[in-house]
């Protein structure tokens, strides 16, 4: 299964639908600040394929989109969220905390606008950075993750 994350795209949804049409994937995670509406993603992406948004601190707009998700793919239990609500800018303790609460293996947040891939505590922590608004250094980016039916997840960074 290839499933394309994104963050903090802030308005620029053709970046978004760009990284869809290049990779193709079988499933969308989008950690937040989408700040724009999800329908021509989604249109991009197929409306018969699954996809996540999570409510960044910069989606007013949208109640319909959950500030979390928690759910299992292939053998793994993941956390999603933007993570402002637990001050990533300072630290991943929190972030790994609520994941380990609920069991989960690995973790996905935005928020920081900077790609991270890190395993703290037995969780995998993962951030694709911006797709649109890169910050420290980085370039515009996203995560292809790979999962494979024996559980094994692969993890590349890309630019767009």
């Amino acid at each position: 299964m290839k499933i394309l994350i994104v963050s903090d795209s802030h308005v620029n949804n053709n970046a978004v639908i760009q990284a869809v049409s290049q990779e193709k994937p079988d499933m969308l995670i989008h950690l937040g600040d989408i700040e724009n509406d999800t329908h021509p993603i989604e249109q991009a992406l197929g409306t018969e394929k699954p996809s996540i948004y999570i409510r960044g601190n910069c989606d007013y707009y949208d109640p319909e989109l959950k500030p979390q998700a928690v759910f299992n793919l292939m053998g793994h239990r993941f956390f999603a969220t933007h993570g402002h609500m637990y001050s990533v800018n300072y630290g991943y303790d929190r972030l790994v905390y609520a994941a380990r609460e609920k069991s989960c293996d690995v973790v996905l947040f935005g928020h920081i606008h900077k790609p991270v891939d890190e395993e703290i505590g037995g969780v995998r922590v993962l951030n694709p950075g911006s797709i649109s608004r890169p910050r420290g250094g980085s370039e515009r980016s996203y995560i292809i993750m790979e999962l494979e039916e024996d559980g094994k997840l692969g993890v590349e960074f890309r630019e767009i």
